[in-house]
């Protein structure tokens, strides 16, 4: 018997309604409008927006406000039984002055706060399992995170020498118009973005540090780039002792061994070529997926190890992944509704 996981549903993703196991409730709009007016995709689907004084009780709340919105709900909402995941940054960081300086606003519930569970989902299966509250990453994190994890785990590297480019589409901004993201202004270009102590620096550097159990620091750098959706996290690490990209990738193939949606692309490099690039992961290959694709190399002669890590940004570093953490948190098999291989082309 299928087990029904009532949903608020208010992420851009049309996953949960090709979930077996979901049943959407409804979804929250102040316009009045219907659904297919902000997502023309929903036509047809019989999905009511109402207004958020008119929600009903529901298993699991999907919440994806701007910061600031979701903490003020949030105690109501697990008062009355409903399970939280937040798409949003108000749970996340674990440092309350931390969270309170680069969000510029007083956390008003920091009490539930330390309750959450950050929800890179292989980082930490077994809490998320029990909690009641989770804060999903944000997208530049989980890519950067997951490409490092193996690294920092074994001490490989230098913990404060990392530097990571976070190229992303344009859906990250958000559906309201920003000149640097208005097609003209994007198409053919490239757009740097909060290229010094961007919030997600902090994310990083706090999960990194757990699974490494010492200090870590990011040097992380953000560009926005003509293509709607996706992440490439270019990670650049300084080995401590010699190694080589065969021992590199066998690592990570065995940290991962167990993790479905992550897949370390191992594939030799072409001899003779004038240009390579088949051996590292391409974005469009995970579009609208929730997988992480992950791919690396090291220049032997100056003791570089470069990682690339490529997600959906609306996809495993958002929606998808999301679905992954309810999925564990009512029991259900992790996988469930989430196995679609994506379009290519996209």
């Amino acid at each position: 018997m299928k087990k029904n996981v009532n949903v608020l549903y208010i992420q851009y993703n049309i996953i949960l309604s090709e979930h077996p196991q979901v049943k959407i409730a409804w979804a929250t709009s102040r316009s009045g409008q219907p659904v297919e007016a902000f997502h023309k995709n929903f036509y047809g689907s019989g999905i009511k927006l109402v207004k958020p004084e008119e929600v009903t009780t529901c298993d699991v709340v999907f919440a994806a406000l701007p910061t600031g919105n979701v903490m003020n709900i949030t105690k109501e909402l697990l008062e009355k039984g409903s399970k939280v995941i937040d798409l949003g940054a108000d749970f996340r960081l674990k440092d309350r002055h931390d969270w309170e300086t680069i969000y510029g606003m007083k956390h008003s519930c920091w009490d539930i706060s330390k309750g959450a569970v950050y929800g890179i989902t292989e980082l930490h299966r077994e809490e998320l399992r029990k909690s009641n509250l989770i804060a999903n990453p944000g997208c530049y994190s989980s890519a950067s995170i997951l490409g490092l994890a193996p690294l920092i785990k074994e001490d490989l590297i230098d913990n404060e020498k990392i530097v990571i480019d976070g190229l992303s589409g344009t859906a990250g901004a958000g559906s309201e118009l920003d000149i640097a993201i208005h097609h003209p202004e994007i198409s053919n270009n490239l757009v740097p973005y909060n290229v010094v102590n961007h919030r997600h620096t902090y994310e990083i550097e706090q999960e990194l540090g757990i699974i490494g159990d010492s200090k870590v620091i990011v040097h992380f750098t953000t560009t926005y780039v003509p293509i709607t959706r996706g992440i490439l996290a270019i990670c650049h690490c300084f080995p401590k002792t010699k190694v080589s990209r065969t021992e590199l990738l066998d690592l990570y193939k065995e940290y991962y061994k167990d993790e479905y949606f992550i897949k370390i692309i191992d594939i030799p490099k072409e001899e003779n070529a004038s240009w390579q690039y088949v051996p590292y992961p391409w974005v469009n290959s995970v579009s609208g997926t929730n997988y992480c694709h992950i791919g690396l190399d090291i220049d032997e002669k100056r003791n570089r190890i470069v990682v690339f890590s490529v997600l959906d940004s609306i996809g495993k570093g958002g929606a998808h992944a999301a679905v992954q953490n309810m999925n564990l948190m009512f029991g259900l098999e992790e996988t469930l509704g989430l196995k679609r291989y994506g379009l290519h082309p996209y």
